[in-house]
């Protein structure tokens, strides 16, 4: 994902999974396949990438400090931003719970 696509990703999808890596970060690197396995489980919740060597302005537009963060929008609204490397299941749960986020309720609540 980049600055091109980055609108109409959020636009179009109702929950997206961002993965903002640096290809000189060999912990990063190995959150991929983890990231790629949870796509694959979940064909109806969009998972994109940013490499932040390339796209460095969009990573700190982003709120990005460091590299590998995890950022989980759902329905334009910011859900999660985290740091730190998720297993397999701790992503696969963290779907799952991002699915029962009601946003429109919590919209109204605030």
């Amino acid at each position: 994902m980049d600055w091109k696509n980055i609108e109409a990703t959020l636009v179009d999808n109702e929950t997206v999974f961002i993965d903002i890596w640096n290809p000189n970060d060999s912990l990063g690197n190995g959150f991929q396949p983890v990231f790629n396995k949870v796509a694959d489980d979940h064909k109806d919740v969009k998972f994109a990438r940013i490499n932040a060597d390339i796209e460095p302005d969009l990573a700190k537009a982003l709120g990005v400090e460091s590299t590998p963060t995890l950022i989980v929008v759902k329905k334009r609204m910011d859900i999660l931003q985290k740091t730190e490397q998720l297993g397999e299941q701790m992503l696969q749960d963290l779907v799952e719970v991002v699915r029962g986020i009601d946003v429109d309720e919590l919209m109204m609540s605030t």
